[in-house]
């Protein structure tokens, strides 16, 4: 199914101005986490997205969140068409889109946080500095540079300039983990793989960033901001 948001207005918060992105909002004022509509500067439609007013401590607020893993609840072992226009639940977990990650991350310069939770509820997260997605003509490959974190980084220095890969495009190590990545021989981080819902070690699809690539995580979430979000304020305001 495609990407699912609420069927009442009331649960989506609508902020004057157009903002271009979750960031727009927070230095606008607003630090209540949760779904709220959007217009990228590249894009021709508004987008509803999950903003996370929260991570990153005090006057940091204003992430776009763009993959979520928490439960299992949805499958990511889904199709090009899936993962270009999103899918899940922006309420659980959810892909935002290929489309809508391109138009994020091409407006600006934009930082990249993922947050994970293995489970002993031990928490890490990677920032990099620099973070892009080219279009669609291009197969969404991957910018992401500018380490730095509470873990080894394997997504920046494996996956960097890699294209996107589904597995109906024949990729064959889209293929044996079950989603949508930008792969490198396969890889050494996949958000997007079988979600275990107990810990797993072994040579098995997961979703972990760590160095080694053989275990299983509770949680990861994925969300880009501006280098500068004080300089995202919105136009007129």
């Amino acid at each position: 199914e495609a990407l699912t948001v609420p069927s009442t207005s009331s649960e989506i918060q609508h902020v004057g101005n157009c903002p271009i992105d979750c960031a727009s909002i927070y230095y606008n004022g607003v630090r209540r986490s949760g779904l709220y509509t959007v217009v990228p500067l590249l894009a021709s439609m508004p987008v509803e997205v999950y903003c996370d007013m929260d991570t990153d401590g005090e006057q940091c607020g204003g992430w776009t969140v763009i993959q979520r893993r928490v439960d299992g609840s949805v499958s990511f072992d889904r199709s090009w068409r899936d993962y270009r226009d999103g899918f899940g639940d922006l309420h659980s977990e959810f892909w935002l889109g290929n489309n809508h990650i391109h138009e994020l991350s091409t407006q600006g310069d934009y930082s990249l946080r993922i947050d994970l939770e293995d489970w002993s509820i031990q928490h890490k997260h990677a920032l990099y500095q620099s973070f892009s997605v080219e279009d669609e003509e291009h197969q969404y490959r991957l910018h992401v540079s500018g380490f730095s974190g509470t873990l080894q980084d394997s997504f920046g220095w494996y996956h960097d300039k890699q294209h996107f890969s589904t597995p109906d495009t024949g990729n064959i190590c889209a293929e044996i983990s079950h989603g949508g990545w930008w792969y490198n021989q396969c890889f050494y981080a996949n958000l997007n793989g079988v979600y275990y819902r107990v810990s797993v070690n072994g040579n098995a699809p997961n979703i972990t960033p760590l160095k080694t690539h053989k275990c299983s995580l509770n949680f990861a979430n994925s969300a880009g901001r501006p280098l500068q979000p004080e300089r995202a304020r919105l136009t007129g305001s």
